[in-house]
């Protein structure tokens, strides 16, 4: 199976933003116990490539890195062993640079006009980030409507509450953060577990 296939049948990652490595790993650490496959470690960070690494070596898990701005980070993760990369933005080179890897590549976009272009210029996934600000659930039907052949995923204002909706708006996939793991891995292991358990089990339904 390949990445974006195993995003399709995933349909959520655990996006951990975190203090520290420490906390970062024991909060994807807990997400994996309850079930999530997909893990985005962050770099907003110091440590950020020794988290993914150690995930990578010690976990049956895919494990990738988040808030990725430029290329020195994206040759971090790719050294640190990500298996894919999410940017907040669309940037040609760094896009180009983790597809000559044979990564998958998310790359940020909000108007048509942005995810069109993220998508011609190879994003496998483009984040439609934040769509709370633009309207949510309603802003993604707008855009998939005229868009349905790009794959999307929603972040920014995604919870427990609303997940199931994006993904049947139209979603391939969603970033949970926060709403799995608290402000900066502020829950306790035990907790995050559970809400991961819970989300695996609520994406059997969609």
């Amino acid at each position: 199976m390949g990445l974006v296939d195993l995003v399709r049948s995933s349909k959520v990652i655990a996006v951990i933003r975190a203090e520290g490595p420490e906390t970062a790993l024991r909060s994807a650490v807990a997400c994996i116990k309850g079930g999530l496959k997909l893990i985005e470690i962050t770099f907003s960070f110091s440590g950020a490539d020794r988290v993914i690494s150690e995930l990578g070596k010690g976990y049956d898990v895919v494990v990738g890195a988040g808030t990725v701005l430029n290329m020195d980070m994206a040759r971090a993760a790719v050294a640190a062993g990500a298996d894919f990369i999410v940017s907040p933005h669309t940037d040609r080179e760094l896009i180009h640079y983790v597809k000559s890897r044979e990564l998958l590549v998310v790359a940020g976009a909000l108007t048509s006009s942005e995810i069109v272009n993220a998508w011609r210029l190879g994003a496998d996934i483009v984040k439609i980030f934040p769509v709370k600000a633009v309207g949510g659930v309603s802003y993604l039907r707008a855009i998939k409507e005229p868009l349905p052949f790009i794959e999307v995923m929603t972040t920014g204002g995604v919870t427990l509450e609303n997940f199931k909706e994006f993904l049947e708006a139209g979603a391939t996939a969603v970033g949970l953060s926060s709403a799995l793991i608290g402000n900066n891995g502020s829950f306790e292991p035990e907790t995050i577990y559970e809400r991961a358990k819970w989300v695996t089990r609520e994406i059997n339904k969609v």
